[in-house]
């Protein structure tokens, strides 16, 4: 068993070329989680610190060992051959994890939106229920990549009435409509929502998914179906 703090990936392994770490980032690199975050010199810092010195584009969030479910990351400086490339990326990353965490704790943004079958949600009328948030368009690749899990995720909660899935499209109703006519999404889908992500919700990546409690209070904020459905198991519960 690693000792705890132990790095569980060689750092000159995953730094070799940015694509080497970007493999690692994107499939160990967890951000919205609670992980413990230490600082450079071994020590615990506060999640909103780390995350302010990412945003550098100093350092590289490294994954080390920990019997904390969440994970931890300790802060290590980028080596230089990997710092034209690869600080500017972990940078604008860490820039978005901040401001999501940020929102964290706080009420979504107030909306009121009608679907393209003209059903109405408000964040009056979806008061104590749970809602899920999928900001997309119908040109993003990811975005249309993900629906078959998404469809999973909503068939495994069908018999849960606290819980809506909404997605918030770019798209105007029509084109809407004809992708939704040929692609299987059971998500509710609202039309024209550009500016609410863009101005309310702060979206400047597609997909964005947007986990809200039954209070209205934004819990997390994560990039992908398989993250969505891994905070909503913990949050269904409640």
């Amino acid at each position: 068993m690693p000792k705890v703090g132990t790095p569980e990936y060689a750092l000159a392994s995953i730094t070799s070329d940015f694509e080497h770490y970007w493999n690692y980032h994107a499939r160990y690199v967890k951000l919205y989680r609670d992980f413990l975050p230490v600082d450079e010199n071994d020590k615990p810092i506060e999640k909103e610190a780390f995350l302010l010195k990412l945003t550098k584009g100093k350092f590289l969030p490294l994954l080390i060992h920990t019997e904390n479910p969440g994970g931890s990351y300790k802060l290590v400086k980028i080596p230089a051959h990997l710092k034209k490339d690869g600080g500017a990326v972990i940078a604008d990353y860490a820039k978005t994890q901040l401001r999501y965490f940020k929102m964290e704790g706080k009420p979504i943004p107030s909306f009121n939106f009608n679907d393209v079958n003209g059903v109405n949600y408000s964040s009056e009328n979806t008061k104590g229920k749970i809602v899920l948030f999928k900001c997309w368009f119908i040109g993003c690749v990811a975005c249309v990549q993900e629906m078959p899990e998404l469809n999973e995720m909503v068939e495994k909660y069908k018999n849960r009435k606290d819980i809506l899935f909404i997605s918030l499209a770019i798209d105007d109703k029509k084109p809407l409509l004809d992708f939704l006519g040929k692609t299987k999404f059971e998500y509710a889908t609202v039309p024209n929502q550009e500016k609410y992500m863009t101005e309310k919700l702060k979206v400047n990546a597609y997909p964005s998914h947007f986990l809200i409690d039954k209070n209205g209070v934004l819990v997390k904020t994560v990039d992908t179906g398989s993250e969505t459905s891994e905070v909503l198991e913990q949050l269904a519960v409640h």
